[in-house]
C-alpha cells in the first residue's frame, strides 16, 4: 500500500474550466491516479490526502482518495470535507464518491454506477448515481448523474468535455420553481418575482467552447405558477406555460427561434389582465440578437384566442427609454369583445368607458420607426360599442382610417379616411346613420367634406372641423356647424329636465379652442316657450379640467309664462316675460356671478293672471312670504284662485354668494314690487330683502318648484 499525504496548498492555479468540472471536482481528481498507473500493477492500494487544495476558482478542504484492489476489481472512494466554488455563495459539505467497479487502463479511468452524496446549499442532503469516464490520452471527460432530488422533483444531467468544446444536457421533472429561485439567489442571481408555487418540467441542451455558450436548446412546461413582484404590478395565478427555445451564436450575436403558449391560469402586468383559460395564447418569433444587445424579430406571429391574430417584424433595444424601436405589424384580426375585455378595459377603469358592450372586428397595418409611430391603416368591420344611457353608443361602424406621421417637413400624400355608422348616441342623445370623410396626420384632424348627422328629430350639419395638437395641452380646434331644429321637449327628456315645448336651432360659427379656451364667434338661438332665447359671448376655460369656468350672456324675448310656469310647477302665471342674464360666470358648472333681470315687456297686451301658489312662491323668494301667506289665508282673498296683475319682474346681481335683489319698481317702506297688482281683487307682492344669501335662495327655488303649494281654506 502506498500513502501520499499533503497538508500545504500546492503552488499551482489550474486554468479556468467550465462549471460542470467544478461541480464534479471529486470525479476529476481521479485523473491524478494516472500518476501511479505505471506502478499500479505492483500495488494493492493507493491513498491520497490533502488538508487543502486551492485555485483561483475553487478550494477543497480535507480531501482524501482511496483506491484499492488494483490487481482485480479496483474500487475508489473520494471524500471531501468542504468544497468551495467561486460560483456558489455557500460551500458544499461532506462530499463523497464511491465506485465499486473502477476501470483503469492505458486509455481511460472511469466508473459506472458510482454513488455520490453531499450536503448542497438550498437542496439539502443528496445521494445520487454517477457515471464518469476520463480519457487519459486526450483529457476528455464524460459525466452522467441521475435521480438528483430538487425539492419534490428530480434532475438528471450529462456533461462531456473535449478539446474542441463541451456539451451539456439535463432533464428536469416537476421541480418546484421556488426551490430553483432559492438556488439562484444563493448564486447571487437576482430573482424579480416572489414565487409561492409551481413546477417546471423541461429538457435542456447546451454546447460551447471554454466559457462561451455556442448553442442552447430548451423545451418544457411551467405548471401552475403563482408569483408576484414586490409592488404587485406583475402577478400570476396557477399559470401554465409551454415553451421551446433554439438559439445559437451568429457572428457577434445570437440567432434564435422561440415559442410560447398557454391555455390555463391568469397573468397580470399592470394594467393588463389575461385569463388564458378564456383566451388561449400562442406566440412564435425567429430572429437574432446583435453584438450591441438589440433584439431583432425577423418574423413573429401571435394568436390570442377570440382577441388578436397578428404577424410581422420587430426590433427591441432595452437600453433605450422606449424599447420598441421598430415594428411592422400586420393586424389580421382584432376581435371584440375579447380585445376590449383584455387590452382596453383595464386602462379605462377610471373613465366612463369601463363597462362597454362591444362586438365586431378590426384589421390593418401598424408601423413604428426609431421608437416613434410612423403610420397605421385600420379597417373597421361592423363594430358596435354601447356604454349605456349615460355614456356613448356607436353601431355598425365600417370603413377605413389612415394615419401618417410628419417626416422632417416632407409630407406624403394624405390618404382619405372614410367611416360610416348606422346609429349611435352621446349621453342619451340619439343620432342616426351618417358618414364622415377626413384626413389625419401627426396630431392633426381635418374634415374633408361637409356631413349631416341626424340628431333626435333634427340634425347637426358639420360644415368644417379642424383640430391640431390632439392629445396635448395645446389642443386647438375650430368648428363651423348648424343645428337643424330639434325638439326641446325631447332634449329635456334626455337630460331629465322639466319638459316644455319649442325648437332649438341656430348656427355654430367659429367655435374654436386655443390655449385651453373654447369660444364661439356667433350667437346661438332657440325658440322655446313660444319665445326666443339667444346665447352670446360664450367662453369656456379649462374645459377638460376639474374646475372649468364658463362665461356667456343670455337674452330671453317674449316667453309665454303659462308654458314656463307649467313646465316648472311654479304655480300658473299667464302673460309674457323678457329679460337677460348678463356676464354669467360658472365655476365647476355652479353660478358664481351674473346680472339677471326678468320682467313683463312694456308692449305685452296678453292676459295677465297669477295663481295663489305663484303669488306665495314669488313672495317667499323676495322675503315677504309670511305676509303673503297670511293675506291669502284670511279675508275675502282666500276665495280667489288667481288674480290680475299689471306687471311682474325680478332682478338679481350675484357677487360673492350674495344676490342684490330688485323688482319692477319701488314699493312703500323701501320695498320693491315683484308683482304689481291690478283691478279687483288686487294683490301686490312686495320684496323686502335687498341682499339675499345665494345658496339659501337656490334652496328656496328648489323647494317652491317641488312643493305642492299653499292650501287655502
Amino acid at each position: 500500500m502506498l500513502h501520499l499525504n499533503r497538508v500545504a496548498t500546492p503552488p499551482f492555479a489550474p486554468p479556468r474550466r467550465e462549471l460542470a468540472r467544478y461541480v464534479l471536482l471529486a470525479a476529476v481528481c481521479v485523473a491524478g491516479i494516472a500518476m501511479f498507473a505505471r506502478i499500479a500493477r505492483a500495488l494493492d492500494a493507493i491513498e491520497l490526502s490533502f488538508e487543502t487544495i486551492a485555485s483561483a476558482d475553487w478550494t477543497v478542504e480535507k480531501f482524501s482518495a482511496h483506491l484499492d484492489d488494483l490487481q482485480s476489481n479496483a474500487q475508489l472512494r473520494v471524500n471531501i470535507g468542504t468544497l468551495r466554488l467561486k460560483q456558489l455563495a455557500q460551500p458544499l459539505h461532506d462530499v463523497e464518491v464511491r465506485c465499486t467497479q473502477m476501470k483503469i487502463s492505458a486509455e481511460i479511468i472511469g466508473c459506472t454506477q458510482a454513488r455520490a452524496s453531499a450536503r448542497i446549499p438550498q437542496l439539502g442532503a443528496q445521494s445520487f448515481e454517477v457515471d464518469f469516464t476520463y480519457g487519459r490520452r486526450d483529457g476528455s471527460l464524460d459525466v452522467q448523474a441521475r435521480n438528483i432530488k430538487v425539492g419534490t422533483g428530480t434532475l438528471q444531467f450529462s456533461a462531456a468535455s473535449r478539446k474542441a468544446g463541451w456539451s451539456f444536457a439535463a432533464k428536469l421533472q416537476e421541480i418546484p420553481i421556488a426551490v430553483l429561485a432559492s438556488v439562484a439567489q444563493s448564486l447571487e442571481v437576482s430573482v424579480p418575482l416572489a414565487i409561492s408555487s409551481g413546477t417546471i418540467t423541461s429538457k435542456l441542451e447546451a454546447s460551447g467552447v471554454a466559457a462561451e455558450v455556442a448553442s442552447l436548446l430548451a423545451r418544457g412546461e411551467l405548471s401552475e405558477i403563482t408569483a408576484n413582484n414586490e409592488s404587485g404590478s406583475i402577478a400570476t395565478d396557477r399559470l401554465d406555460i409551454q415553451f421551446d427555445l433554439n438559439a445559437g451564436q451568429r457572428d457577434q450575436g445570437w440567432q434564435y427561434e422561440i415559442g410560447i403558449s398557454s391555455r390555463a391560469g391568469q397573468a397580470y402586468a399592470e394594467p393588463i389582465f389575461l385569463d388564458f383559460a378564456t383566451h388561449a395564447l400562442s406566440a412564435r418569433a425567429k430572429g437574432y440578437r446583435d453584438g450591441s444587445g438589440a433584439i431583432y424579430a425577423e418574423s413573429f406571429e401571435i394568436s390570442h384566442d377570440a382577441a388578436l391574430k397578428a404577424h410581422g417584424q420587430a426590433m427591441l433595444d432595452f437600453g433605450q427609454q422606449q424599447p420598441l424601436r421598430g415594428l411592422s405589424l400586420e393586424l389580421e384580426s382584432l376581435q371584440f369583445p375579447g380585445a376590449y375585455e383584455t387590452y382596453l378595459q383595464p386602462m379605462l377603469l377610471d373613465t366612463n368607458f369601463k363597462s362597454l358592450q362591444t362586438s365586431g372586428d378590426l384589421a390593418g397595418r401598424i408601423s413604428i420607426e426609431s421608437g416613434v409611430p410612423r403610420a397605421f391603416d385600420l379597417a373597421f368591420k361592423k363594430i358596435d360599442v354601447d356604454g349605456g344611457a349615460e355614456s356613448i353608443a356607436l353601431r355598425g361602424l365600417e370603413g377605413q382610417w389612415h394615419w401618417i406621421a410628419q417626416d422632417d417637413g416632407i409630407r406624403e400624400p394624405r390618404a382619405v379616411s372614410e367611416l360610416s355608422w348606422s346609429s349611435g348616441a352621446v349621453f342619451g342623445l340619439d343620432f342616426g346613420a351618417s358618414s364622415m370623410s377626413f384626413a389625419t396626420e401627426a396630431r392633426d384632424f381635418r374634415l374633408l367634406r361637409a356631413t349631416t348627422i341626424p340628431l333626435l328629430d333634427g340634425a347637426l350639419q358639420l360644415d368644417s372641423l379642424r383640430a391640431r395638437n390632439i392629445g396635448t395641452p395645446t389642443l386647438a380646434f375650430m368648428i363651423d356647424a348648424a343645428i337643424e331644429p330639434l325638439s326641446v321637449e325631447r332634449l329635456c327628456r334626455v337630460f331629465g329636465w322639466p319638459e316644455f315645448g319649442g325648437r332649438l336651432s341656430g348656427s355654430i360659427s367659429k367655435l374654436r379652442m386655443r390655449e385651453g379656451v373654447v369660444t364661439l364667434g356667433t350667437t346661438l338661438e332657440a325658440q322655446v316657450f313660444d319665445g326666443n332665447v339667444r346665447i352670446s359671448d360664450l367662453r369656456l376655460e379649462d374645459p377638460f379640467g376639474k374646475w372649468p369656468r364658463f362665461f356667456s350672456s343670455i337674452e330671453a324675448s317674449n316667453l309665454d309664462l303659462d308654458l314656463v310656469t307649467s313646465a316648472f310647477s311654479f304655480g300658473r302665471i299667464t302673460g309674457r316675460l323678457s329679460g337677460s342674464i348678463r356676464d354669467l360666470e360658472l365655476f365647476a358648472w355652479s353660478p358664481v356671478a351674473f346680472d339677471a333681470s326678468l320682467f313683463t315687456p312694456e308692449n305685452d297686451r296678453t292676459r295677465h293672471r297669477i295663481s295663489q301658489r305663484a303669488v306665495e312662491n314669488i313672495g317667499s323668494i323676495g322675503g315677504g312670504g309670511t305676509s303673503v301667506t297670511a293675506a291669502l289665508s284670511s279675508g275675502f282673498l282666500r276665495f280667489f284662485e288667481d288674480f290680475n296683475y299689471a306687471r311682474l319682474g325680478i332682478s338679481c346681481k350675484l357677487r360673492n354668494e350674495v344676490c342684490e335683489m330688485n323688482g319692477v319698481g319701488p314699493a312703500p317702506r323701501g320695498g320693491y314690487y315683484l308683482v304689481q297688482g291690478r283691478g279687483v281683487p288686487r294683490i301686490d307682492v312686495i320684496g323686502n330683502s335687498r341682499r339675499v344669501d345665494w345658496p339659501r335662495l337656490v334652496q328656496q327655488l328648489i323647494a317652491v318648484t317641488e312643493s305642492e303649494g299653499p292650501v287655502v281654506q
